[in-house]
């Protein structure tokens, strides 16, 4: 397995790119929806495959970051702690503040929230099936069930038992979908173990564990591969064909290209860390803070924009950009005195008290 040496600003970057492509796709289809215009002719609507490339990069920085303790039971709580304050503080956060504009501002955000105690628990510990306050947060809940699946890497002595029974649980995963089952309109329980992203979790953890194997010449193909199969399938996504059904799909056009990009910037940069300016650095260190806050905030940008019958198509389009560039910088604000310094607090103050 690949063990830490450097920081991996790719990585960084690779994050910031991923959470634009989300922010992009959100711009893209609520322009349409309340304005009736197309947002860069509608081009970034494969853009929620950047949550594929989430979805795979968790997978190789959770393995990246943990291998050392994996088989030691000890380090179990240490890993869940640092994953529940990872997600949990900064979503409280944002959702109770979204929830509180929707109660003293409907007009300008609003998501006909049931405010009943079953709800709130559902929401607020990101169960599947909750009723979204922000509309992204339904990856939430897809995440903290891989950190409870890999958790149980920290019980099993052995770490290749534990890696051939994550790769296990995958093939099964895409045996059911292959079989032509799908449970993706069932049970809510049911969905979250046999979801089809669930398998771009363990591409990441597969990339952890044969970046070491594959030849340092084989990098850059990898990449330039991955980024050519990933532009191919957003053609494909944007025109809507499609090689498989249901979410499977995605898996397959997005999360296989994803999983050759994540590889073969690793192996790049394990050789030798590549300068990277700090704005793109900065931008993927505030990716999950711009996760949280952007779906909200270009919702009302956009309804701004409708309020005032703006038709010209080049302002709209400069003033939703606009509205992102100030979603950045708010989403860098947020995470620089709040959700940093939060998990930091936090963290420290867990450890103390050992």
């Amino acid at each position: 397995m690949v063990t830490q040496k450097h920081n991996l600003n790719l990585i960084q970057v690779l994050r910031g790119i991923a959470s634009l492509l989300v922010v992009f796709f959100h711009a893209t289809v609520n322009s349409q929806e309340i304005t009736g215009k197309e947002f860069f002719g509608g081009f970034f609507l494969f853009g929620g495959a950047g949550v594929d490339i989430f979805f795979v990069l968790s997978g190789f920085i959770i393995t990246y970051t943990s291998l050392k303790g994996l088989g030691q039971p000890g380090k179990l709580f240490p890993f869940m702690r640092r994953r529940f304050v990872r997600i949990f503080p900064a979503y409280w956060i944002i959702i109770s503040l979204f929830l509180l504009i929707q109660i003293l501002l409907p007009s300008f955000y609003t998501t006909h929230y049931s405010f009943m105690p079953g709800n709130f628990v559902s929401t607020y510990f990101l169960f599947p099936g909750h009723t979204m306050v922000n509309g992204v947060s339904w990856t939430l809940s897809y995440e903290i069930f891989f950190y409870l699946l890999f958790s149980f890497a920290f019980l099993i002595p052995n770490k290749k038992w534990a890696f051939w029974l994550a790769m296990l649980y995958a093939v099964a995963i895409i045996l059911i979908q292959l079989s032509g089952n799908s449970f993706e309109n069932g049970n809510n329980w049911i969905n979250l173990l046999t979801y089809p992203m669930n398998v771009e979790f363990f591409m990441g953890v597969l990339a952890a564990v044969i970046i070491p194997r594959i030849p340092q010449k084989m990098s850059v193909p990898l990449v330039i591969a991955g980024s050519i199969l990933f532009l191919a399938a957003a053609v494909f996504f944007n025109n809507g064909f499609y090689l498989l059904p249901n979410t499977f799909n995605r898996v397959v056009i997005f999360g296989i290209p994803s999983f050759f990009i994540i590889t073969g910037i690793v192996k790049l940069e394990l050789t030798k860390q590549k300068a990277v300016h700090n704005i793109f650095l900065l931008l993927g260190e505030s990716s999950y803070s711009l996760y949280l806050v952007h779906l909200p905030l270009l919702f009302a940008f956009i309804k701004m924009t409708a309020h005032f019958n703006i038709q010209n198509n080049f302002v709209l389009h400069l003033l939703l950009l606009s509205s992102i560039v100030i979603i950045c910088f708010v989403s860098l604000l947020f995470y620089k005195w709040i959700e940093n310094p939060l998990i930091n607090k936090l963290n420290t103050l867990v450890a103390s008290k050992k």
